[in-house]
C-alpha cells in the first residue's frame, strides 16, 4: 500500500522565496531559522539576568585572597599570565640544581671543543693545513688571529737592506712572514709529502691559478676556524657566568643566616661553599650504602 502511495503523483513542494524587492537582504528567514535565533537570544538574556542578580546581591565586604594579585584595566578584569603562580622554595632549589648540572655539561663540552680547535690551529704543517685535513689557519700570519711584531736588530743600514728573513730564520721564503709554526728547511724536507699530490702536480705543471685557489681555500677555512673559536670562547664565558649566578642563587636559597662578604673573603667563601656542595652528595651516597 505504501508503494502505491509513493507512486501517486503528488503536488511539488514549494517554499516561499525572498521577494524581488528584498533580495538584497539575503535568503528569506524560515521558522527553523527564527527558532535558532530566538533560543540563542533567550539564552543570552538569561545569562545577563543572572549576572545582574549576582551583582545586585554581592556582598560589598566580600574578599578572596586571589584579589591581592588580581588586576583590572578600565574596569575589565585581567587574567593572570600562565606560570605566574609562585613556585615552592624546595621545587625552585631542585630546578636550580638541574640548571647548574646542565650548564656544567655544556661548559665541559665547549671547553673540549675549544681545546680541540686550538690544538688544530697550532698544528699547521708546511702546507698550511692542520693535521686531519680540516684546513684552517693563516699562512702568512697577517689575517685573523695575527697580532704583534717581531723586531730584529742588525749592525747598520747596509745590513738592514741586505737582510733576508728566510735565511735568518732558516726557513722557506713562503714561510718567512709567519708568526707561528715557522718550520725550518730540514723540517720542510722531512715533511715534503704534506702537500696534497694533486696540488703538487698542478704546481709542477705551472698552473699558478689553481694553486692560488687551493691556498685561498686553506686561508678561508682558517679564518672560519678562528671565528668559530672566538664564538665558542665567548659562549664558554657566558655559560660560566650563568653557572656562577645560579650557584649564588642556590646558596642564597639555602638554610641559615646569610652574611655579606667583601674582597678576598667573598671569593674564599664562595670556593668553600662550592667545595662543600660537591662533597655533600658523596657523603649522602656513602651513608645510603652503609645503611
Amino acid at each position: 500500500m505504501s508503494s502505491l502511495r509513493n507512486a501517486v503523483q503528488r503536488r511539488p513542494y514549494k517554499e516561499r522565496a525572498q521577494p524581488k524587492a528584498r533580495e538584497q537582504l539575503g535568503l528569506l528567514e524560515k521558522h527553523k531559522d527564527y527558532t535558532l535565533r530566538a533560543r540563542d537570544y533567550n539564552a543570552k538574556q538569561r545569562r545577563v539576568k543572572a549576572l545582574r542578580d549576582k551583582a545586585a546581591n554581592r556582598n560589598p565586604e566580600e574578599f578572596y585572597f586571589g584579589m591581592v594579585r588580581a588586576r583590572t584595566k578600565e574596569g575589565v578584569h585581567q587574567l593572570a599570565p600562565e606560570g605566574s603562580k609562585p613556585i615552592a622554595p624546595r621545587a625552585m632549589r631542585a630546578l636550580k640544581a638541574q640548571d647548574a648540572a646542565y650548564l656544567a655539561v655544556r661548559g665541559a663540552a665547549e671547553s673540549k671543543k675549544i681545546a680541540r680547535l686550538r690544538a688544530a690551529l697550532h698544528r699547521f704543517d708546511d702546507a698550511g693545513e692542520p693535521d686531519g685535513g680540516g684546513g684552517s689557519g693563516e699562512l702568512d700570519g697577517t689575517g685573523a688571529g695575527a697580532s704583534g711584531t717581531h723586531t730584529i736588530f742588525v749592525d747598520g743600514p747596509a745590513a738592514a737592506a741586505a737582510f733576508d728573513a728566510a735565511e735568518h730564520f732558516g726557513t722557506a721564503p713562503e714561510l718567512a712572514a709567519r708568526r707561528f709554526n715557522r718550520l725550518r728547511t730540514e723540517d720542510l724536507a722531512a715533511k715534503a709529502v704534506s702537500v696534497p699530490r694533486e696540488v703538487r702536480a698542478l704546481a709542477d705543471a705551472g698552473d699558478v691559478r689553481a694553486v692560488d685557489r687551493w691556498v685561498s681555500g686553506v686561508r678561508k677555512r682558517q679564518r672560519a676556524s678562528y671565528a668559530e673559536l672566538e664564538q665558542r670562547v665567548g659562549r664558554e664565558a657566558r655559560i660560566r657566568a650563568d653557572a656562577e649566578r645560579i650557584e649564588l642563587q642556590r646558596q642564597l636559597m639555602g638554610k641559615g643566616a646569610k652574611k655579606k662578604l667583601r674582597g678576598a673573603g667573598a671569593a674564599a667563601a664562595a670556593a668553600a661553599a662550592a667545595k662543600a656542595a660537591a662533597v655533600q652528595p658523596r657523603l649522602h651516597a656513602r651513608a645510603a650504602v652503609v645503611a
